[in-house]
């Protein structure tokens, strides 16, 4: 039934999400879907920073960014806390950093997973946080490309892989 999903998904050009995915799972939907549509992972953190069975290692990563897609990364502590790591936002920019490293600035968003169900850092509990994770990310050197893009560029793009604008004539 996942492999007729994933067609379904994508004869709808509807995006395939492979947050809460198992890792064998993910790469059966991988091989089940349409290689010119993006994927995405709308909330995660990566095994590169915080090993962790709910985050994606490097191989994941490379596999969304060929299709085009991206990667969220979300603010629950629990998924994204290291040992002898920061305690704030910078545990979130440390997990995009890793993936702007293994697979471009073009692939990484945010993806914070405000539910109610997750414990973010005191700096990230509400909106004022993307003011602190935009100070973050310039202390840190990002430029301007890199951020805009982090904060929604990246993602729009996505969809407008999987979704292009139809030319009027």
């Amino acid at each position: 039934r996942g492999h007729e999903l994933v067609e379904q998904l994508d004869a709808h050009r509807v995006f395939v999400d492979l947050a809460h995915i198992s890792r064998p799972a993910f790469w059966e939907a991988v091989e089940t879907h349409d290689p010119s549509l993006p994927l995405i992972v709308t909330h995660t953190g990566v095994c590169g920073v915080r090993d962790h069975w709910r985050n994606l290692d490097d191989a994941q990563l490379q596999a969304i960014a060929s299709s085009g897609g991206t990667i969220g990364v979300m603010f629950h502590q629990g998924f994204l806390a290291r040992r002898g790591g920061p305690k704030n936002a910078d545990m979130v920019i440390e997990h995009m950093e890793h993936i702007i490293a293994t697979v471009g600035e073009g692939h990484v968003s945010i993806g914070t997973d405000y539910d109610g169900f997750i414990t973010p850092p005191a700096d990230l509990r509400d909106g004022q946080g993307y003011l602190t994770l935009v100070e973050r990310m310039l202390a840190r050197g990002w430029t301007e490309k890199a951020i805009r893009g982090a904060l929604g560029e990246n993602a729009l793009s996505s969809l407008g892989r999987l979704r292009p604008s139809q030319q009027s004539s």
